[in-house]
């Protein structure tokens, strides 16, 4: 009996404040500012991009790595799948191989990725250098299904076969856009630059590294100070 008086105490005392609370601020002030602007609809912002600068990396080569990384998620988002593009643990080869069967069959993409100011040469898109290329991944492989996809590679830069297209991917981090143009058998830009908006998925890639390389072997942070 007196632990229900006392209990019923302590409500009546909860109940008593709470209501002389409500009284002195009024419930309609917090339910006015918790809508925000009192239409009951706060008005959303989403945060703007952050750029990415070159201190956010510990070298220059860890930037290209990251650019070559963002291309395989820029590509894989429209349902193309990588394969090893590099016959050996250096940067030699081609930065990115892409392969997918779409509505007419095979169809392949051979990118050259550059980020911000890097460099590039035409010879390293040439037919003849990228035939050096998947001949020595068709001899190490080791798999025989990458070795036929090298194999048909190779015979399709050789014969001009439409389905395998050559580009050169330049990403500005700073800026959240990716320059992308076609290539010729020389290597040289062919047609126009494609202008593509790639901050939302340089902002997914950068967060992910960001937790990944906690060690900060290669990456210094996501947006250093």
């Amino acid at each position: 009996m007196v632990m229900e008086l006392l209990g019923l105490a302590g409500l009546s005392a909860l109940v008593a404040s709470g209501a002389g609370y409500a009284g002195r601020w009024g419930w309609r002030g917090w339910r006015a500012r918790l809508d925000g602007d009192g239409t009951g609809e706060t008005p959303l912002v989403l945060p703007p991009f952050r750029p990415i600068t070159p201190r956010a990396f510990v070298s220059s080569n860890d930037q290209g790595a990251f650019g070559e990384a963002l291309s395989c998620v820029m590509m894989a988002a429209e349902g193309w799948r990588p394969i090893n593009g590099k016959p050996g643990p250096g940067p030699q080869g081609v930065d990115g191989i892409f392969v997918r069967m779409g509505e007419a069959g095979f169809e392949a993409r051979l990118i050259e990725t550059k980020t911000n100011a890097s460099r590039y040469a035409a010879r390293q898109m040439s037919d003849a250098k990228l035939g050096e290329d998947l001949t020595r991944l068709y001899l190490t492989c080791g798999d025989p299904v990458l070795g036929k996809l090298y194999a048909r590679l190779y015979k399709g830069l050789a014969e001009g076969d439409a389905a395998i297209r050559k580009q050169l991917w330049r990403h500005h981090l700073a800026r959240g856009v990716t320059e992308q143009v076609s290539l010729d058998r020389a290597g040289e830009a062919d047609g126009p630059v494609r202008l593509v908006q790639s901050h939302v998925f340089l902002e997914a890639l950068a967060a992910g590294l960001d937790e990944l390389d906690r060690g900060r072997r290669y990456w210094t942070g996501l947006y250093p100070s």
